[in-house]
């Protein structure tokens, strides 16, 4: 009787608990699992779009005070998000971004640095020898779902993958479900819903390795999650078995006084 009883501890425990290969990222599919794993990633330049904020900076051999974005440089001996987004341009409706002296300049449809090359081009009637540096200022993800730290995380770096977006969260939590994490991208009018497994290392050659700003990342419980179960209801298992028990006992010796 008391063999029963464990055996059926034993079910829901194991029932509970969340296996190891379901909680480990980047698992190795081929058979060799020899660790030497090189894999070639779909990084591409990002182009600006309308809306986007860029910070710009201009130098030149021109004597300082000739320089007329000067100021806005003095303003970024150290650079910081908040440095970036005082001094930042916003790319208008049409693609353009209004700049001292010498006015609207198409960005547009350009990476940050075809953008500089324009810009250069531009600067070389009023500087001499300009060289001209662009980045993102208002590039920024959110995650949701089962992770630790949901919300929305801003970035000024080009690229940023998956994984690091997930860390930026605090990492995914114990019942996130790491084989189903949905990325939700828009792509013009285009809402595209993708599912990626992160506990695959073929997620390295997924044209969704490398995240677009704006996107959203949804981590999905495990079911275990979705039936409330986020921890093992051992005071409720013993009761249940006790009960459970009693009625059993009960009911022999009423077959057996027969």
């Amino acid at each position: 009787m008391n063999r029963l009883f464990a055996a059926i501890l034993l079910l829901f425990a194991l029932a509970s608990c969340v296996p190891q290969r379901k909680t480990v990222y980047v698992q190795s599919t081929n058979e060799t699992k020899s660790g030497l794993e090189n894999w070639t990633g779909t990084k591409q330049r990002l182009k600006i779009s309308p809306f986007d904020m860029l910070y710009v900076r201009v130098t030149s051999i021109d004597n300082p005070e000739y320089n007329f974005f000067n100021e806005e440089n003095k303003i970024n001996t150290s650079i910081t998000d908040a440095s970036l987004a005082v001094t930042s341009y916003t790319v208008d409706e049409n693609g353009y971004i209004l700049l001292p002296v010498i006015g609207k300049v198409k960005v547009s449809d350009y990476t940050l640095q075809e953008a500089a090359k324009v810009l250069q081009e531009h600067l070389k009637a009023v500087l001499s020898s300009p060289i001209v540096s662009i980045r993102f200022v208002n590039n920024s993800i959110t995650v949701l779902g089962e992770v630790n730290n949901p919300g929305t995380y801003s970035y000024t770096s080009e690229q940023l993958n998956i994984f690091k977006a997930i860390g930026m969260a605090g990492d995914i939590s114990e019942y996130g479900n790491r084989n189903e994490v949905i990325l939700i991208r828009e792509n013009g009018s285009e809402i595209q819903k993708r599912r990626i497994d992160l506990t695959k290392d073929q997620v390295f050659k997924s044209e969704y390795y490398y995240l677009r700003p704006n996107d959203v990342i949804y981590v999905s419980p495990l079911k275990i999650r979705r039936f409330g179960m986020k921890e093992v209801p051992y005071s409720l298992i013993l009761s249940v078995g006790n009960t459970a028990m009693v009625v059993l006992v009960f009911y022999l010796n009423y077959i057996n006084s027969r």
